[in-house]
């Protein structure tokens, strides 16, 4: 691997984005970044491209705004908006790691400054992991930030007291019984991590975070951007707007709080990624599987980590929306790749879009598939739903439980169609043991192992 595969290649590939990337595959509809940022009014945009090897490229375009207005840099820092989670998230893994936290204790055996009730005030059961996972039930909130001079303090925020403008964090599903994405969950997780260390939020994850992994541009303190403003990108509304003062101040840290670079956060993701090998210092494998691991079976969200396993598209990290900027920070395991972009703008979103499918197109692999004719044999979905699969003149006979055998259309990287039903198919190797077969429905995927009787 290169640097200047890197530099070159995405140089290229910012001069001619897609504009319709719904289908993953390249259309004539094409634009310059620059384009983007002008059609859009996004003032600015960091980009950096990492890899397991260390090779990182990194750029900035347009301006970060406001009276002081400079070019964005490298090192120019945005808010991550709710990349904050997935950076909070692997620190609270390494509390677990250090045995400080029990993903599936009760969370009311951390919390002292606050407790968790629902609308008729009583404690529901909930854990650590359902906070990580969006799946606690907690109010459905999106925070929008304070101006500097009226910040209420995270206990505030969770009582919804004092300037707080969001409601009180409640109970109000069903805990663990499905998914819901709301900032509140990280609130409470942020105060449980708290609570149970003694040790003030930024300081804990700058030690668990942002020192071990280099990530010598982010920080979780509120004072952060005042601290360096001609570093800062200030945010604008829809429509170019600047926001008065150059950005809001977020008291919930670990929802929406971190500042940071695109350089930074791709760190971040490909120590996840080295942690799912098996070869980091920092996180074990088994955790850092947990947190690429769809908690909700047929989901698309992990420990902190949003994850696409859609085939030729697998990928994990996180996206962010906070008022004033968008952004995001993905890893494609497979090709050891990381990409991060961020902007100063709300109207950013569809530009990064463009970005986020010229990084699928180009660092994302398909998993190998097993020859053809390796794959015949008698897979179990369960005990009570068989496939039988048959080579017959070249072509594979699917068979499932109670169903009419039918020929399988060959379709693109090694993949074969259902020609009746919404049926993707794929057959993988098993380190060396009999092989899985793979099916995907409505997006949902489910394996099926061939049995060796």
């Amino acid at each position: 691997m290169e640097n200047g595969d890197f530099s070159q290649g995405w140089v290229q590939l910012l001069s001619h984005l897609d504009r319709q990337v719904s289908s993953g595959q390249l259309s004539p509809d094409t634009a310059a970044l620059s384009d983007l940022m002008s059609i859009y009014q996004v003032p600015g945009v960091s980009i950096a491209v990492g890899h397991l090897s260390g090779w990182v490229w990194a750029a900035g375009y347009g301006v970060t705004g406001g009276e002081t207005s400079t070019s964005v840099t490298e090192r120019t820092t945005f808010a991550a908006c709710s990349i904050s989670k997935h950076v909070a998230a692997f620190g609270a893994l390494r509390l677990v790691q250090d045995g400080v936290l029990d993903l599936d204790t009760d969370i009311r055996e951390y919390l002292t400054s606050w407790q968790l009730r629902d609308r008729a005030g009583q404690q529901p059961g909930v854990t650590v992991r359902q906070l990580l996972a969006h799946t606690a039930g907690l109010s459905d909130t999106w925070y929008r930030g304070y101006a500097a001079d009226r910040v209420p303090s995270l206990v505030q925020v969770l009582e919804g007291s004092g300037p707080t403008t969001t409601a009180p964090v409640r109970s109000t599903v069903l805990p663990g019984s499905r998914f819901r994405y709301s900032g509140s969950h990280y609130s409470v997780l942020e105060q449980l991590m708290v609570d149970a260390t003694g040790i003030p939020f930024e300081d804990l994850m700058r030690t668990l975070v942002l020192d071990p992994v280099a990530m010598a541009d982010s920080s979780f303190d509120k004072q952060f951007p005042h601290q360096r403003p001609q570093l800062a990108a200030r945010g604008h509304h829809l429509g170019g707007t600047g926001i008065p003062r150059g950005w809001r101040t977020q008291p919930e840290a670990a929802a929406a709080g971190l500042w940071s670079t695109p350089t930074d956060l791709l760190r971040l993701d490909l120590e996840i990624a080295r942690a799912a090998w098996g070869n980091s210092k920092l996180l074990n494998r088994d955790l850092a599987t947990q947190m690429c691991t769809p908690q909700i079976p047929g989901g698309s969200y992990g420990l902190g980590t949003e994850v696409d396993d859609h085939a030729g598209r697998r990928r994990f990290g996180h996206t962010g929306m906070n008022v004033g900027y968008t952004c995001f920070s993905f890893v494609w395991p497979d090709s050891g790749t990381a990409v991060a972009a961020m902007t100063n703008s709300q109207d950013g979103w569809e530009l990064l879009t463009s970005i986020r499918a010229a990084a699928d197109r180009r660092h994302a692999t398909s998993l190998t598939t097993a020859p053809l004719g390796d794959v015949s044999g008698h897979y179990v979905l369960r005990d009570d739903y068989p496939i039988d699969i048959a080579v017959t003149d070249g072509q594979l006979i699917f068979s499932a439980a109670a169903q009419q055998p039918v020929a399988l259309l060959a379709g693109p990287d090694g993949r074969y169609l259902h020609p009746g039903l919404d049926l993707e198919i794929r057959f993988l190797p098993n380190n060396g043991q009999p092989g899985i077969l793979e099916l995907r429905q409505e997006g949902i995927t489910q394996t099926a192992t061939r049995s060796t009787s």
